[in-house]
This record gives structure tokens, sequence and C-alpha cells, in this order.
């Protein structure tokens, strides 16, 4: 079931209300800040927050689309994979360009590959970096993923579930070339398998404070503003190691089977979210990089060892988002075998 986190009603009760696919913490505070809340005072339309957690589709939704009901929510906010699996599954609507004319401002990454453009935005890139416990590097910020290997820290590695994020850099890492992938990526799994003495955990941000500061855990490989979030509360410090990083976008895409009247406030809503000065509040707020060229790319972004902006690669270890949906399944179960788990 999804918990229901309503916004304030603003505008006319009688209109009915967006319901928008949101998570929780610092990513669902700055959707409600910077979009749906001055959504709603621009338009009237009221917006309700549909939360949940983690990268797959929530299963009341996967359900509504399989089935082909009205679907749980009117506007969903996820990782481009999901979001490109519901295109592959032919459970999106195709956004009005004709309505929607910012769609043609943006700069190049906000467009999936091929048909899915059609049908989803990538609002803005996410760039993953090397958290750490401040105490326990007390000559300085870690500057290679090798340290993840250090006899040091064994068994307070935090990752992803699955690894998510994490192949290009291990492909790296271990000798391998980015090219190669998909097709001959044995130089990732090697390393995810040194990796797995040094592994505490495959988990979500959400109660990962309390194994930093206990000391727990020593790094985690996390979504920026996921450490940023930390930082408020925590001695802790992130990097961008000088192998490079790996990036990764989401998404906003509208469900099938939302009614006419609902749509219609559905693609004004992804249009707002692209403004350049909604994008320019939205994204300074999480940590991330917008896709508009007119917003300004956020204060914490602006480093020499990070891209310029959203068409810039310089020091990212890239895999196509198509790329990665593709194969997410078979790489899942690649890094079951070898941590060692059981395959998802």
């Amino acid at each position: 079931m999804l918990a229901r986190h309503p916004l304030h009603h603003i505008g006319s009760p009688a209109l009915e209300p967006l319901r928008v696919l949101t998570w929780g913490g610092r990513w669902g505070s700055a959707l409600r800040d910077a979009v749906s809340l001055p959504f709603a005072e621009e338009t009237g339309i009221p917006v309700h927050h549909e939360l949940h957690v983690g990268l797959a589709l929530p299963p009341a939704l996967r359900s509504a689309l399989a089935s082909r009901q009205r679907p749980t929510v009117d506007v969903v906010w996820s990782n481009a994979v999901p979001a490109l699996q519901a295109v592959r599954d032919a459970h999106c609507t195709p956004l009005d360009r004709l309505r929607m004319p910012v769609l043609g401002q943006l700069r190049g990454r906000a467009r999936p590959d091929g048909p899915a453009a059609r049908f989803v935005v990538y609002p803005y890139v996410i760039y993953y970096v090397l958290g750490y416990r401040v105490q326990a590097f007390p000559h300085g910020e870690p500057r290679s993923w090798n340290v993840l290997l250090d006899a040091r820290h064994r068994g307070k590695v935090a990752l992803y579930p699955h690894g998510t994020g994490l192949h290009a850099i291990a492909q790296a890492m271990q000798g391998g070339r980015l090219e190669d992938i998909p097709d001959a990526m044995d130089a990732c799994w090697t390393f995810i398998r040194r990796l797995r003495p040094q592994i505490a955990e495959l988990e979500y941000s959400i109660g990962m404070e309390k194994r930093l500061r206990s000391g727990v855990l020593d790094l985690c490989f996390r979504a920026l503003p996921n450490m940023l979030t930390f930082q408020e509360e925590l001695p802790v410090g992130w990097s961008v190691p000088e192998e490079g990083t790996a990036d990764t976008t989401d998404a906003l895409w509208i469900p099938r089977g939302v009614p006419d009247a609902v749509r219609d406030a559905a693609t004004r809503y992804i249009a707002f979210a692209l403004r350049p000065n909604v994008q320019e509040n939205w994204c300074r707020r999480l940590g991330v990089m917008p896709v508009h060229p007119a917003a300004a790319v956020p204060q914490v972004l602006s480093r020499p060892d990070l891209p310029a902006h959203a068409d810039d690669y310089r020091g990212i270890l890239h895999i196509s988002e198509s790329l990665k949906e593709i194969h997410h399944e078979v790489w899942a179960r690649r890094f079951a075998d070898a941590h060692g788990s059981v395959s998802p």
C-alpha cells in the first residue's frame, strides 16, 4: 500500500487533487516546496503526494497498470529504469509536446533514447559520490574507490540494493573498459566479488544515519542528495574519487489510464516542473544538475571534478539509462551471485 502524504489544499477544493508519486525525506520535501506547492498556488489545482520507498514502482501502481485500471497516481516521479520499463510495457501516456513547449528548450540529457522520448522526460541528473564518516578518515577525504577494498573498512561499507549505480565504477576499477559494457563485464563482477567481505549492507538511505553515527559504517556509495541530508546531522563528508564517478537520472511521466481531465493537469504539472526558475529551486534543494540550460547549476555542484552542465560528461563513468533498463534484471542476478546473496 502507498502511504498518503497530502499537501495542503491550495486553490479550489472542488477540483480533483492531482496525485503525484514521490519519495520521502529530502526528495519529497524538495518536490513539495519547489514544485507541488508553487504549482497549486499558481493553478488552484490541489496536489497530493503519494509516498513510497525504493526504485521499483509500488505494487499497487504496477497492478493497476497491468490490469488496465485507473492508476493509483496521476504523475509518476521515478528513477529512469522503471520509467523505461513502463514505456516498454505500454504503460505510459505520450507527453503532449504541443502543450509542453518547454520540452524543446531542454538539454539533450532530458530526452531518453529512442521511442521513450515521446513518453518520458528526465528533469535532472544525479551524481553518485563516496560518502565517509569523518572520524574514520583523520588524514582527509578518500580520493580513490580502492578505499572500498581497504581491510580497515571490512564489514563497514554500504551499497544500494543489487549494487545499483556501481557497475561502471567496478568495471573501471578492475581495469575493464566502459565501451565493453554490457558484452564483456568480467572486470565489473570481479571487483564486486572482491568487495563482498567489505559490505555491511545493501540498503536505501532511510535509517542509515544511525549506523553512520554509531560507527557501524565507515563508507557508503550514495547519491549526492542523500549525503547532503546526512551532513545536516552527522560528521560525514563526501568525495568524488579521482577515477571519476557514475550518474543516473530520474523521470517524470503520466501513467496510462489517467482520465482526460486529470491528464491535462498532469501535463501542466510536468511542464511547470521544467520551467527554469522551478528547475533552479528544485535542483538546488536536492543537489542535482538541472536539464534546462537557463537554470543555474547548484553551488554544491560547481567544482572541477563534476560536470559543468547536464550534457557534460567530464569525470563521469557513464552508462546510458536505456542500457541499464535492458540489463537491469540480469545485472541484479549477477550481483547477487557475486555477492553471495539470494537473487531478487
